[in-house]
């Protein structure tokens, strides 16, 4: 009598493993056909000093800077020269008279108040430029968003990978460290769109005003 080598009890354990396999497959088929379609990130790059360089608002602030510079050296002059009269005064008066007292008192408080006043007029000035400055930034940035918006780019980078490290800087691993960009190609490059956009709306803008 001839009987088979598979027990029945294998037979069945097979079958199961079989549907098992097939629903799996199943499974996955309808898993990959739920995915969303990727699509790739659009991406452009920026010269940020290049796009500061070519900017027409930058080149108004750059004279409004320099005009506000001459004119705090302008009143510094004059405080320095009034200072100069006043130490001129005490030779007029014996080192040991009333006179020369007063003189010499009038001469340090002079003093005291132009060295005040450089302080401060240093620190309003460097406030000011800092303030217009990253006003400007604020408007490269909200451009950079518009362009994105129109062209369809996903992301704009600001391309660092330009920007040449000091053979003399004291961190080099710092610099190295501190850069995102390691390379991209120049046809991502929208620095000309971006300056050509910021320049047309600052034209716009000095016109109706």
């Amino acid at each position: 009598m001839n009987r088979s080598p598979f027990h029945p009890g294998v037979i069945l354990f097979a079958a199961g493993l079989l549907l098992a396999s097939a629903l799996l497959v199943g499974v996955q088929a309808v898993a990959v056909h739920a995915l969303p379609l990727l699509t790739p990130t659009v991406v452009g790059t920026v010269d940020l000093e290049g796009t500061f360089n070519g900017l027409q608002e930058w080149d108004q602030l750059q004279v409004s800077l320099t005009q506000r510079a001459e004119r705090m050296q302008e009143e510094l002059t004059k405080r320095q020269e009034e200072l100069e009269g006043l130490e001129a005064d005490l030779e007029d008066y014996p080192e040991s008279s009333d006179k020369f007292k007063q003189a010499m008192k009038r001469y340090q408080m002079a003093a005291i108040e132009l060295q005040g006043y450089v302080q401060f007029q240093q620190q309003k000035q460097k406030r000011y430029n800092d303030d217009k400055i990253f006003e400007l930034y604020d408007k490269i940035k909200v451009a950079a968003k518009a362009l994105a918006d129109e062209q369809g780019y996903d992301i704009i980078l600001v391309d660092d990978s330009i920007v040449a490290i000091p053979e003399n800087s004291e961190n080099i691993l710092a610099q190295i460290s501190s850069r995102r960009v390691l390379f991209a190609r120049d046809q991502m490059d929208v620095t000309d769109q971006l300056i050509e956009v910021m320049n047309t709306e600052y034209q716009n803008s000095a016109a109706a005003n």
